[in-house]
């Protein structure tokens, strides 16, 4: 039997196939190893619960309750959502969740 021996004929060319072609295949393995993990992680956000009492309003709860360096504008819009809440209008009673940052 005779072996077949391939000859390179264009080594350029087939070098940059080469690359081509390790590039794609080293694609291929990150997107399958990211997948896998983004999938695999829960997000459980953390709270608090706070009881509303007379003359409270968002502004100074979120003054109180947020992090250093962060907008107040922006938590009170993660408050709102967290609760649900259309309008700034919270009422003597009721029990608010505020986001707690680690």
């Amino acid at each position: 039997m005779k072996n077949k021996r391939y000859v390179v004929v264009n080594s350029k060319r087939f070098f940059v196939f080469l690359t081509i072609v390790l590039v794609f295949l080293a694609m291929i393995i990150s997107l399958i190893f990211t997948f896998s993990s983004a999938h695999s992680s829960i997000h459980v956000p953390k709270y608090k619960e706070y009881y509303v009492s007379h003359g409270d309003n968002l502004w100074n709860i979120s003054l109180e309750y947020m992090p250093k360096d962060y907008d107040v504008r922006k938590m009170i819009y993660e408050i709102k959502s967290l609760n649900n809440l259309e309008t700034g209008e919270i009422f003597h009673g009721d029990i608010l969740k505020i986001p707690i940052y680690d």
